[in-house]
């Protein structure tokens, strides 16, 4: 079978077809997926009617695959219906009613609409995410992405010299809160059980040997940086990595599967008529080399 690439941007992302998820992948397509993740970062594969059995079968063949954590969801029943591997995006409560206003749940999920990477709140580097649209919304609730590949390129000589060997910490309750979670509710379980790590500011990607900046909304602080410095530098650095040229926008279609690498793009939610249109989003995130915390493959 072949597959064919279209460019979606200008400098990343791409449509493919010719791949059906819902069946076991080749090595061949395991390798061209691989490629072309290298290439864009950012892959579209329309009309994907998996089941969620099929879609973290799918995933497994690309790394080992990251558990929810129910602590931290706030939703774990729901969690454990989806199954292991999947996480819930959507704005469905147990029933498939959506949510009411008041939901726990909405408030933690506030800070999916910052710009982030999925699981830099983790030890281990996490590798891609794969977000598949059960239902969509007939208007709004795109997802914004941004090539933190580009960015870097696009940065002055002199602030990539700065960033050279600088530790980032990555903390789920600072971007929480910054998503207006307050401090109050987080449980102590909730913090231990989600402590703060640290990655480099500056990573180089495998395959293609670009080098790509690491930050976003769980960026918390650089080591040994006062935060006074380490605060606005982090945010200037989001707001040029977030800029029009390297943003990419995606409207969704229901069946839509897109891919997208962690180490290299941040990403957002977008609002739309939550409380009227039903969403319902289903999520595999893929670790680079060894599952996340304690959970076991």
């Amino acid at each position: 079978m072949s597959y064919d690439v279209k460019p979606i941007h200008p400098i990343f992302g791409a449509e493919v077809t010719g791949i059906d998820c819902s069946q076991t992948p080749t090595p061949e397509v395991v390798e061209f997926v691989e490629d072309a993740m290298a290439e864009y970062a950012v892959l579209v594969l329309r009309d994907q009617t998996m089941t969620d059995e099929e879609h973290a079968e799918w995933s497994r063949y690309f790394g080992p695959r990251e558990s929810p954590a129910g602590p931290i969801t706030g939703h774990a029943s729901k969690q454990q219906r989806l199954g292991r591997y999947l996480f819930d995006a959507g704005n469905l409560d147990l029933n498939g009613k959506i949510m009411a206003a008041d939901h726990p749940r909405r408030v933690m999920r506030s800070g999916d609409r910052l710009w982030h990477t999925d699981s830099s709140f983790n030890p281990l580097p996490t590798k891609w995410s794969m977000l598949h649209g059960r239902t969509v919304p007939p208007e709004g609730g795109n997802t914004d992405f941004a090539d933190c590949r580009a960015a870097y390129d696009a940065l002055p000589e002199e602030t990539k010299a700065r960033m050279e060997n600088l530790m980032v910490v990555h903390n789920i309750w600072h971007s929480r809160i910054k998503g207006g979670l307050k401090e109050t509710e987080i449980t102590e379980e909730q913090r231990q059980s989600m402590p703060p790590v640290c990655h480099p500011l500056v990573r180089i990607m495998p395959r293609s040997n670009r080098k790509a900046m690491m930050i976003g909304a769980h960026a918390e602080h650089i080591v040994g940086m006062p935060d006074s410095e380490a605060q606005p530098f982090l945010q200037e650095l989001a707001d040029f990595a977030t800029q029009p040229q390297f943003v990419y926008s995606h409207k969704w279609h229901e069946g839509d599967l897109v891919i997208w690498d962690n180490r290299c793009t941040l990403h957002r939610a977008t609002s739309f008529d939550d409380l009227t249109y039903p969403r319902d989003m289903r999520r595999t995130t893929i670790d680079e080399y060894a599952p996340s915390w304690s959970f076991v493959d």
